[in-house]
């Protein structure tokens, strides 16, 4: 008979409101277990189960001593899954049962125990194996998990009945031995919290250290929830937001005017989580007109795919203006940007403070929107200079400005 019956068997005897029954196993579950629908076996530690089980169970509330958790560790490798389904071997003792409902948690590993929790699925009820002991648990929504090491817990929810109880149904080991609490002491176990089971809480018969279950489900795959535009005169907004992401790289930003697509900036990406990540991008590079923007997502290992094309439509500016250069001061050179109303004539020079005029950045016809040009004063002594636009519009319309800059050197 395993020891952890004998422990429960003695500590329950000194509670004298209740007639004590050793535990017998019976109704033991299959070790070959149904998945559902499309869903990937991810983990399977169903084979080589053992015939004894450890109790993993919460009791209503007037006995929440009595309350215990199992859990068991498996180790998610890269892309990272999305589990959507977890089976296990289990039993019910002496009778009782079925459960009215399972919970289910996944907690992060913490050396060779359970860490922090990461999520949790309660009152569940199993779409199969719920009279049996041995749960098919639907995971809805989904839990997303990284590359790394977790540890799950199954634990059936059902009435308090002396030497009925439900037990995980053992298994030989892998990874780090399974782990035991019951907060409560009621079974006055040392493992009040985690604690390795084999080592410090309820022996279990060797080589049977673990736990029997599967989980099953998908590769988290970069999920793009949402692509958007946005623009005013001269700028457009992106903004794309991922849901998980695998293996990935980055993305490159690629835009169109109405012909072939074009890769204009590369966005680095998180490589591999399963946490909402946020991305923007500015492009200052844009007359008046529509544009089509898409993604190309590309994994480390070359692999890509687009997404759908967002269309935009840049307005006109709604008057003319010529900005403040930037730098300001500068050396040697300085950008220069202005906006025009409606397609016109351009034409833009520099002066020195004597009013001689030292270059001509501009002198012909552009469209309607943003524009940018560089003004180079290599050749220039250090000193203020004015830069001046004429703009001669199509509808009639004529814009003259003129603004100081200041050259250092």
């Amino acid at each position: 008979m395993p020891k952890f019956f004998s422990v429960l068997f003695i500590v329950l005897v000194s509670f004298s409101l209740f007639a004590q029954e050793l535990p017998v196993i019976s109704g033991k579950g299959e070790a070959k277990l149904t998945y559902k629908g499309d869903a990937v076996v991810l983990y399977d530690q169903t084979s080589g189960a053992g015939t004894n089980s450890l109790t993993s169970q919460n009791f209503e509330a007037s006995f929440d001593a009595y309350d215990n958790q199992g859990a068991d560790d498996f180790v998610v490798p890269a892309p990272g899954w999305a589990i959507d389904l977890v089976e296990n071997l289990g039993v019910y003792y002496n009778g009782t049962g079925p459960a009215t409902s399972v919970n289910v948690f996944f907690y992060n590993n913490s050396g060779t125990l359970p860490g922090t929790l990461v999520e949790q699925r309660l009152n569940v009820i199993p779409s199969g194996g719920l009279a049996t002991g041995s749960f098919v648990i639907p995971i809805s929504p989904a839990v997303n998990l990284a590359p790394g090491t977790y540890w799950v817990s199954i634990q059936a929810n059902l009435d308090f009945n002396v030497g009925g109880q439900y037990g995980w149904t053992e298994h030989n080991p892998f990874n780090s031995p399974s782990a035991w609490q019951n907060p409560g002491g009621g079974f006055g176990t040392p493992c009040a919290t985690w604690g390795a089971r084999v080592a410090t809480c309820a022996v279990g018969t060797a080589p049977y250290t673990d736990f029997a279950f599967r989980l099953s489900g998908q590769l988290v795959p970069v999920e793009l929830t949402s692509f958007t535009a946005s623009a005013d005169f001269g700028v457009v907004e992106l903004q794309w937001i991922t849901a998980t992401e695998t293996n990935n790289q980055g993305f490159e930003v690629q835009r169109s005017a109405g012909g072939e697509f074009e890769t204009i900036a590369f966005v680095d990406g998180h490589g591999t989580t399963t946490q909402t990540q946020v991305y923007t991008y500015t492009d200052r590079s844009v007359n008046v007109g529509a544009y089509s923007y898409r993604l190309k997502q590309v994994d480390f290992d070359g692999t890509f795919e687009y997404s759908n094309a967002v269309e935009i439509d840049v307005p006109a500016p709604a008057e003319f203006v010529l900005d403040q250069n930037y730098p300001n001061p500068f050396n040697p050179s300085t950008m220069i940007s202005f906006r025009l109303a409606v397609d016109s004539k351009v034409s833009m020079t520099v002066f020195n403070v004597l009013g001689q005029e030292v270059a001509t950045l501009l002198n012909g016809n552009l469209v309607a929107g943003s524009h940018q040009v560089t003004f180079d004063a290599t050749s220039l002594n250090t000193g203020v200079y004015m830069y001046r636009i004429e703009a001669s519009g199509i509808d009639g319309t004529n814009f003259v400005d003129v603004k100081k800059m200041i050259l250092t050197k």
